[in-house]
């Protein structure tokens, strides 16, 4: 399209657009928006596409609509500043009174309630349309408004799979550090006072489509994201729970409908959602909101049709660009014109349903036809200010393409501070049907803002952060609980993988057939220490046998099995959705890859009365290749984890997680193998083949060397001990070893110096009990006597043998009780304020 796109910039030939539409695809999906059960679109129609086609604007035409931009910014604020201030625009009849106050969207209680405020929306997005004419504007979003973080993904994932083309293009604006600006706009929010303000961003969680946005933003700003229940409101102020206790909010970067923002004010069936008693605090000006609650206002496209009276009214300025022409069906003389002239245009709500409120999953339904041959509907002649008609525009594409060229609409972000204004410089092209509210954002593009060669000015950042306001780096309480069960299911989904590549081999190298009734005590050891208590899997365990395929299956695949390496990905997954603004993109793309193959493999077992997919006769089982992608992935991630993510606080509690899962699998495996030892040798049928094997210097346990091998410890042993495997040498090095990986010592003085990290992290004063817990199992454990235990005599004492099998299950209850001891001390804020908050509000506290 000549009119949007000059002839002269590079475009890339047909046969390029093919493959390159699958990149892009890749790229989308790695980011984790539609597999595994994430894709929050309907049907069949993806949540998010990127077209290969950039719309590029240059310099002249991006000058003028940025300075309108500007202007429709301040216009909108100061409008938002009359309605819910001294409402002049009402009073001297520029607006209809009952257009604004029978508004669902103008929320009463926010009247008078920042009276002081000059920029009530801080981030808005403004729909353009481009029409033979020109460009017009269309709608507003000033509520929370969506698609900033995927107009800036979209230039990402364009410039790495398009490079020829972006590289051939003349000098284009950057947009990468467009989060920055929003950071530094919110930081502005803060009192006089803040010297360093602590500012978070409000979610509802990972069941909202657009959490990614919310996740990606935060991510990008070094925020933390938190949802209703992680902040608290006492004494009028509002409060963060993090592991250092409650830390006070002075900035909340909103991202939840405002309807459901204080169930104390408004009425919602969400109560989790938002923040009891959050009104009051804006109103004491303890915390600032962002956007304002009410800016929801001014989305409706009823105000459209009054946009040149109201910016003379406001700004005495006249608009520099037009708006789409709006008629109002509550007015008189448009209604007449919309009767008259029906045919030409479409009557739309004055607000998109549900925009801006995905807390469903689910498109909106089809509504009834709002006008036919008999004229206006009675949903609309009952309710006539909130509907609007429009003309039906002939929208302009990005390209001529081999699509049929859809209608493109430009999305651009503004961010306002008073009259301060940063304008994207670029936006979110969308393709396609404009009348579309699904909760989805669909097929887009990238916009391509080119530089004016006579501009100085380049794409210098107009952000400063000192270091004086930099906000420390605070880790919430919910945060810091996903980050620690992250570690335990990738603990186990590779322990469990591990053994299962390793049983079968160990049965054919080191057992023979007269010794495979040793496996019982292997078996029941290392299930009960990867979680497979399932009775169908315990009576199906054959001690005298290898591996079953049913049984290889139910460890592996089985999503009905807890415990599977599936299933164990699958929470692992789960909890890293949770912390989308914590785990780093390298480390969810390989999770998400992950949990993808092994959707994959699932897939592939026949289902009895269905045709089956069809596979390779040859090769691994598919059990096999789960077990080959969970080792191989796991470790991945756990280097790039390392490599990618911030050693903090966050980091010791992924990797206290790893470590006590890790203690309690090797301690739980140690318990059956060495008290099964200790029994067989008191019995009468061992008692010849102890004495036999008095008369030589070792005695073979192949049962012990197979569970070095499944714990990972073989060389370690050969290298501390230097000799087979015996009981003593065996139960010393994952007893009491401080050196060795799988020791029970080792993972917990990682833990102890994790804990330690942490408080000096937090700056934390006073006893800690999760260290002094950690600290007595220590003791518990370099005090266990082996040398009573294993002595020169081979047959064992029944009592010292008893003894041996109590303290090993001693030890497991101390392992199993040291999870709600760091839970009730950093997860949980029932026994633990921050030493900030005053008595009075820890009695308030107390009672809510």
């Amino acid at each position: 399209m000549s009119s949007v796109r000059s002839p002269q910039y590079p475009t890339l030939h047909p046969a390029q657009l093919r493959p390159l539409r699958g990149r892009l695809r890749a790229s989308i999906r790695d980011a984790g928006l539609t597999d595994f059960g994430l894709n929050p679109g309907s049907g069949a129609q993806p949540f998010w596409e990127l077209e290969p086609t950039p719309l590029v604007i240059d310099a002249p035409e991006w000058s003028l609509l940025e300075a309108a931009l500007r202007q429709r910014a301040h216009f909108v604020n100061a409008l938002l500043v009359d309605l819910y201030g001294s409402q002049q625009a009402l009073h001297q009849q520029i607006l209809p009174p009952e257009l604004v106050l029978s508004d669902p969207y103008y929320r009463r209680p926010c009247l008078g309630l920042e009276p002081d405020r000059a920029s009530p929306a801080t981030l808005l997005r403004f729909d353009l349309v481009k029409t033979a004419g020109g460009w017009l504007f269309d709608d507003t979003r000033a509520n929370t408004p969506i698609g900033l973080s995927y107009a800036v993904q979209n230039r990402r994932f364009m410039t790495q799979e398009a490079t020829d083309l972006y590289r051939a293009l003349p000098d284009y604006h950057s947009v990468i550090n467009f989060p920055l600006q929003l950071l530094d706009h919110l930081r502005a929010l803060a009192p006089d006072d803040a010297r360093a303000p602590s500012i978070v961003v409000l979610t509802a969680g990972p069941h909202d489509p657009f959490y990614s946005e919310h996740s990606f933003l935060a991510r990008k700003m070094g925020l933390p994201l938190a949802r209703g229940d992680d902040l608290l409101v006492l004494d009028n102020r509002v409060y963060f729970k993090t592991i250092a206790g409650l830390e006070r909010v002075d900035v909340i970067y909103r991202r939840l409908n405002e309807a459901h923002i204080d169930p104390v004010v408004f009425s919602t069936d969400r109560e989790n959602a938002g923040i009891p008693g959050l009104l009051q605090c804006i109103r004491t000006g303890n915390v600032v909101i962002a956007n304002s609650i009410g800016t929801g206002i001014a989305e409706s496209r009823a105000l459209n049709a009054y946009v040149p009276r109201l910016m003379r009214f406001y700004l005495g300025e006249k608009p520099l660009l037009g708006t789409v022409p709006t008629y109002i069906c509550g007015d008189t003389d448009h209604l007449d014109y919309i009767l008259e002239n029906g045919n030409d245009l479409r009557i739309l709500p004055a607000h998109d349903p549900r925009h801006g409120d995905w807390h469903s999953t689910q498109a909106p339904a089809a509504s009834p036809a709002l006008f036919g041959p008999g004229g206006l509907s009675r949903i609309v002649l009952e309710n006539p200010h909130a509907f609007v008609a429009q003309p039906k525009l002939q929208l302009l594409p990005v390209s001529p393409g081999p699509r049929n060229a859809p209608p493109a609409r430009l999305s651009a972000f503004v961010l306002c501070n008073g009259k301060r204004f940063s304008v994207f410089p670029g936006g979110l092209v969308r393709l396609g049907d404009i009348d579309s509210a699904a909760a989805r954002i669909g097929a887009t593009a990238d916009a391509v803002v080119l530089i004016d060669t006579q501009d100085n000015s380049g794409d210098i950042a107009d952000h400063e952060a000192s270091a004086a306001g930099v906000q420390a780096n605070t880790l919430g309480s919910r945060a810091a609980e996903h980050l620690f069960w992250l570690g335990r299911y990738l603990e186990r989904a590779e322990a469990t993988a591990r053994m299962l590549s390793i049983l079968d081999d160990v049965a054919l190298e080191e057992i023979s057939a007269r010794d495979r009734r040793r496996w019982l005590p292997i078996w029941r050891g290392l299930l009960e220490a990867t979680g497979h208590t399932d009775h169908k899997i315990s009576a199906r365990a054959n001690p005298h046998a290898s591996l079953s395929t049913d049984l290889m299956w139910r460890m592996s695949l089985d999503t009905a099995n807890s415990s599977s390496i599936y299933s164990s990905v699958s929470w692992a997954v789960e909890n890293a959705r949770q912390l989308r603004d914590y785990v780093s993109p390298e480390v969810w793309t390989t999770l998400g890859r992950l949990l993808r193959r092994l959707d994959d493999l699932h897939k592939l077992r026949p289902v009895p009365g269905r045709r089956p997919v069809a596979r390779p006769e040859t090769g691994p089982s598919l059990p096999t290749q789960a077990v080959q992608a969970v080792l191989t992935e796991i470790n991945a991630m756990i280097g790039l984890a390392a490599r990618t993510m911030v050693q903090d606080a966050g980091w010791h509690f992924l990797h206290m997680g790893m470590h006590l899962e890790r203690a309690t699998m090797t301690c739980s495996a140690l318990r059956h193998i060495l008290s099964a030892l200790d029994s067989a040798a008191t019995t009468k049928d061992s008692a010849a083949e102890a004495a036999a094997a008095a008369k030589v210097p070792y005695r073979d346990n192949p049962e012990l060397s197979a569970l070095l091998r499944m714990l990972g410890s073989q060389d370690a042993y050969r290298r501390l001990y230097q000799m087979r495997s015996q009981p003593r040498y065996v139960a010393e090095l994952f007893l009491q070893q401080p050196d060795a990986p799988r020791s029970i010592f080792h993972n917990l003085h990682q833990i102890k110096t994790s804990l330690r990290a942490i408080r000096l992290d937090v700056r934390e004063q006073g006893d800690d009990p999760t260290i002094e817990a950690v600290s007595d199992t220590l003791h518990f454990i370099a005090s266990v006597p082996l040398a009573r235990h294993f002595n020169d005599d081979p047959l064992l004492d029944d009592t010292e043998a008893a003894k041996l099998g109590d303290t090993l299950a001693d030890l497991l209850d101390r392992l199993y009780s040291l999870h709600p001891v760091l839970s009730d001390h950093y997860f949980s804020h029932q026994a633990r304020i921050a030493p900030s908050v005053t008595q009075v509000e820890l009695k308030l506290g107390t009672a809510v």
